[in-house]
C-alpha cells in the first residue's frame, strides 16, 4: 500500500467577507456568525473594557450580552462594515447596563431620602416597612416612585433619566403609589 500525499494550496485561505458571512447567518448557518464573533470578539472586548474602566468581568459580559443580541438582530444587518453595526450595538448594551446602575443608584439614595423624611421616634422602623414595601414593588414601579416621590424628579425628568416614555413612568408611578398605601395602611399613609 503507497500513501498518497495531501497537496495543500499555497498562501492563505480565501476569506469570506463579513457581509457573506452575515447573510449565511441571517439563513440561520451558526458557523458563519461564530466566525463573525472569532473575528470581532477582540474589538467588541476591548471596546467593553475602556467603558467599564478596565472592569474585566463587567466587559465579558457585556461583550456576551452583545453577540447574543447580534444574533438575535442579525436580520437586521443591512450591509455597510459589519464592525461598526456590532460596535453600535455593543455600545447601546453598554448605556443599557449604566441606565440601570445609574437607577439602581438612585433608588438607594431615595430609598434613604424617604426614610429621613419619616419621625425620628420611629425612623428606624418605617424605614424598614418602606424598604420592605418598595422591596415588594416591580423594579419599574419602584424605580418610578423612588424617582419622582423620593428624589423629588419630575415625571419628565424621570422619563429622561430611565429612557421610558412619560405615560409609562406616570403610570408605573400610579400603581406603585397604590400598592404602597395598600402595604403601609397600618402608618395611616392615604
Amino acid at each position: 500500500m503507497t500513501a498518497k500525499l495531501i497537496s495543500f494550496p499555497k498562501g492563505k485561505p480565501e476569506q469570506v467577507p463579513d457581509p457573506d458571512l452575515a447573510n449565511k447567518a441571517v439563513a440561520g448557518d451558526r458557523a458563519a456568525f461564530s466566525e463573525l464573533v472569532r473575528r470581532h470578539q477582540v474589538t467588541v472586548r476591548g471596546m467593553m473594557r475602556r467603558l467599564t474602566k478596565g472592569n474585566q468581568a463587567d466587559a465579558d459580559d457585556l461583550a456576551q450580552a452583545t453577540f447574543l443580541r447580534a444574533w438575535r438582530q442579525i436580520g437586521t444587518y443591512s450591509g455597510g462594515t459589519f464592525r461598526s453595526w456590532l460596535c453600535a450595538i455593543a455600545y447601546r448594551e453598554f448605556l443599557q447596563v449604566r441606565r440601570k446602575t445609574v437607577a439602581r443608584t438612585r433608588l438607594n439614595d431615595a430609598v434613604t431620602v424617604l426614610a429621613d423624611h419619616a419621625a425620628a421616634p420611629v425612623a428606624s422602623g418605617v424605614k424598614r416597612d418602606l424598604d420592605q414595601a418598595l422591596a415588594t414593588l416591580p423594579d419599574e414601579q419602584r424605580i418610578a416612585v423612588v424617582l419622582c416621590v423620593g428624589a423629588g424628579l419630575s415625571h419628565s425628568e424621570a422619563s429622561k433619566v430611565t429612557g421610558w416614555p412619560l405615560g409609562t413612568v406616570k403610570s408605573n408611578i400610579t400603581r406603585g403609589k397604590q400598592a404602597l398605601r395598600a402595604r403601609l395602611a397600618d402608618y395611616g399613609v392615604a
